[in-house]
């Protein structure tokens, strides 16, 4: 695994890890109150998925594993879904202002890293694209499938982004 993908396993499982103190603040705040249907009760139950996700996020980011992109785009929306809420329902003057500086300094912008994890794993993660080297004769490209059944020794193997190479199948 890479420098910067360790780095961004390490910052999303402690985001995922600073969230569980949070939590036990806002259960503490409800006076015993959150397991009782209410509005206040909801934020915990976002909470805790929040820190689910960003752990998922981690630990998938770590081993490298395909399912990186899509668990990272859902919490990327998750958490725009929460900044959206706790802003809209912030109580005017010192807690509006407290929501929007969350927002703007956390929360948007580990959305905003969470996504762009999700575009790169999709490098990695996704199937390589496999085509056959063009055909001089004629002018026409083989399909690869065809080209792998009739033993062609070489094909071109190409990744988003990256210059097609030749490898050996």
């Amino acid at each position: 695994m890479d420098r910067r993908s360790r780095l961004l396993a390490r910052l999303f499982a402690l985001c995922g890890v600073l969230l569980v103190p949070w939590i036990g603040v806002l259960v503490e705040q409800l006076h015993g109150q959150a397991g009782k249907r209410s509005f206040s009760s909801s934020w915990v139950g976002l909470d805790i998925l929040e820190a689910a996700c960003l752990l998922t996020v981690a630990a998938l980011l770590s081993r490298r594993h395909r399912l990186t992109s899509p668990a990272a785009a859902a919490t990327a929306a998750i958490l725009c879904m929460d900044t959206w809420f706790d802003t809209m329902s912030a109580a005017p003057q010192l807690p509006y202002a407290e929501s929007l500086a969350m927002a703007c300094f956390i929360e948007l912008p580990l959305a905003a890293l969470l996504a762009w994890t999700a575009w790169r794993a999709l490098e990695w993660a996704g199937p390589r694209a496999t085509a056959a080297p063009a055909s001089s004769a004629g002018g026409s490209t083989p399909d690869p499938a065809i080209a792998a059944q009739e033993g062609s020794p070489t094909t071109l193997r190409s990744t988003a982004g990256r210059p097609a190479r030749r490898s050996r199948r």
